[in-house]
C-alpha cells in the first residue's frame, strides 16, 4: 500500500476495538509493505516482510492513552486473581524499584539472550524471530513458540487485555510501532519497566522480589549463574 494519509488508518479502526487508539489524531502519510510466501512442502522457503514506514508523520493528539506517560513514574496494577491486585510503583519512591543503571550487566544480558537478543537494535519487531516461530509452530503443528519482543510483551501488560484475538494483536503491534518508531519511550526505560513488573513466580513480581525470593540477596549481588536461572523462569513463571 503506497503513500496514504496516516489519519485514514486510524479512522478505519473498528469502533469497540482498538480502545487505546480511539480518538488519535495524526498528520503526514504512511506506506506499508507486506510479503509472505512459503512452499508448504519446503517450510524453510518461508519469506516474511512487514514494514510500516512514515513520511512526515506526527502524532497531533493521543487517543484514550498517552503512551509517552510511562516515561514518568506511574503505578502498574497487576491483576493477581478475581478479587486481588498487585500495585507496583515504577519510580524511586518504591524501594523495590531497580533503575536501569543499577541492573547488573550480566543479568541484563541473560534476560535479553533469553527473551529478545536484538532488543537494543530493532524498532519493536524482530522479523527473524517471527520467521523462526512460524517455522517451529508449523513443523510441530502447535503453538510452541511465540515471536513477541520485550516491547510487545510490555505493551500487552501495560495497555491491553490478555485475551487472544486478532484485533488485540493488531492493536498491540500498532502501539509498539508508535512507541518505537516515534521514540516516545527510550529503550532503557522500556527494559527498566519490564524487569520491575514482570512475573517471576507465584506472587513474585519484579527483579528485586525475585532476587530476594530465590536467593535472599539484593539484585546487585546476583551472580551470573543466578541471573541465568532467573532469565529461564520468565517464559513460564507460574510453572
Amino acid at each position: 500500500k503506497p503513500n496514504f494519509f496516516a489519519q485514514d488508518l486510524f479512522n478505519s479502526l473498528p469502533k469497540g476495538s482498538f480502545n487505546t487508539l480511539t480518538g488519535m489524531k495524526t498528520s503526514g502519510k504512511l506506506s506499508y509493505n507486506f510479503k509472505f510466501s512459503m512452499d508448504t512442502r519446503q517450510p524453510d522457503s518461508l519469506q516474511l516482510l512487514s514494514k510500516l514506514e512514515k513520511h512526515n508523520f506526527q502524532i497531533k493528539t493521543f487517543g484514550n492513552v498517552d503512551y509517552s506517560l510511562i516515561n514518568k513514574p506511574f503505578t502498574y496494577t497487576k491483576t493477581v486473581s478475581k478479587n486481588k491486585a498487585k500495585k507496583i510503583l515504577t519510580g524511586s519512591r518504591n524501594n523495590k524499584f531497580v533503575p536501569f543503571h543499577r541492573i547488573p550487566k550480566h543479568l541484563l544480558f541473560a534476560v535479553l539472550t533469553s527473551e529478545d537478543c536484538s532488543f537494543f537494535t530493532h524498532r519493536g519487531f524482530d522479523m527473524e524471530s517471527f520467521k523462526v516461530s512460524i517455522l517451529k509452530n508449523l513443523k510441530q503443528r502447535r503453538f510452541s513458540r511465540g515471536g513477541s519482543t520485550i516491547t510487545m510483551q510490555l505493551v500487552k501488560n501495560l495497555f491491553l487485555t490478555h485475551k487472544k484475538n486478532i484485533s488485540r494483536k493488531l492493536e498491540e503491534m500498532l502501539i509498539v510501532w508508535l512507541i518505537e518508531s516515534n521514540r516516545l519511550v527510550g529503550k532503557r526505560r522500556l527494559i527498566e519497566i519490564y524487569l520491575n513488573i514482570i512475573d517471576w513466580g507465584p506472587n513474585v513480581y519484579g527483579i528485586a522480589e525475585a532476587a530476594k525470593f530465590y536467593f535472599n540477596k539484593s539484585v546487585a549481588d546476583l551472580t551470573l549463574n543466578e541471573a541465568i536461572f532467573l532469565a529461564i523462569i520468565i517464559p513460564k513463571p507460574k510453572s
